[in-house]
């Protein structure tokens, strides 16, 4: 009998139960395992320092491949692989370094842009807000795609932007969306975490609009989650887990969008159609397309 492919995956903060980052991630493990029968193991977030030392704990006992959620565990996965260098390490959600290292990146902007326009044809005060987790480089270029997709169909709608600095206090996201919604925005982009899932409450709570990132969370709200922008980290999980099985891995960058399956839109509701009318879901589509194609542009830089 083979030996069973063992893989470590470093989880990112919020963990599991986020609905969000982590939880897709781990979905791409359990993909994995039906498909290829491996062993795995997780880690939850503790600090780089300590993730460093999980995954060369990792290392030292001869797992196949070591995977971190995260921006925040790039520094302990370049690390770790350096000192490393016969084994196999993947991180998630940005560039590695290092010949073992596989990256997966999101071309993000993809369906943020397109949700911008959403809330741009639905808005009715004219401000939408947006919401963030950490600052980060990755949920920044998410709020530039969201921004450029609003201007582009009224540059003089107002724009709120605030970021809670982390993404697992649902509490900070509750009290951050209701600030918000009380400064007059009516539509609300959050890309959070599970500091998110607090933000989803409020709108519900308030009756307005919200638009989530990461799962489809409109069954959290379903009056007032008008789509959610689904980023699939579980799809980049199996596809390196499938490469280390066929003896196949290559270090490197590997981009994901809409193509790849790294993004989804999730599924129009009819609680919510009366909003997001056949119309308007006319133009998303179209619009998207667009931006796939490269016919919209969208700067990812300030």
């Amino acid at each position: 009998m083979s030996k069973k492919i063992k893989i470590g995956m470093q989880l990112s903060i919020g963990g599991l139960g986020d609905r969000s980052f982590n939880d897709s991630a781990y979905a791409g493990l359990e993909e994995a395992q039906q498909k290829y029968d491996i062993e795995f193991e997780t880690a939850n977030w503790q600090n780089p320092m300590l993730n460093a030392t999980t995954l060369m704990d990792w290392a030292i006992a001869d797992y196949d491949l070591m995977i971190a959620v995260g921006y925040g565990n790039a520094p302990a996965i370049n690390q770790v692989a350096a000192q490393f260098p016969d084994k196999y390490f993947a991180l998630i959600d940005i560039a590695g370094e290092g010949d073992n290292v596989w990256s997966a990146t999101y071309r993000e902007y993809e369906g943020d842009f397109v949700v911008g326009v959403l809330a741009a044809l639905v808005t009715q005060s004219r401000i939408v807000g947006f919401i963030g987790g950490g600052v980060t480089p990755v949920v920044h270029r998410i709020e530039l795609g969201f921004a450029q997709g609003v201007k582009n169909v009224d540059p003089s709608i107002s724009f709120i932007s605030d970021y809670v600095g982390e993404f697992d206090d649902e509490l900070k996201g509750r009290l951050l969306a209701e600030t918000q919604f009380m400064l007059g925005a009516d539509v609300i982009y959050q890309v959070a975490g599970r500091c998110g899932l607090g933000a989803i409450q409020t709108a519900r709570e308030l009756k307005h609009w919200i638009i989530s990132t990461g799962g489809d969370h409109s069954d959290l709200a379903p009056n007032a989650v008008l789509t959610s922008r689904i980023k699939n980290v579980g799809r980049p999980v199996s596809d390196v887990i499938g490469k280390v099985v066929e003896g196949s891995f290559k270090g490197g960058e590997n981009s994901y969008g809409f193509a790849e399956g790294g993004l989804m839109m999730a599924p129009i509701r009819p609680t919510v159609a009366k909003v997001v009318t056949p119309p308007i879901q006319a133009i998303m589509q179209e619009i998207q397309a667009q931006v796939i194609s490269g016919k919209i542009k969208v700067e990812l830089e300030d």
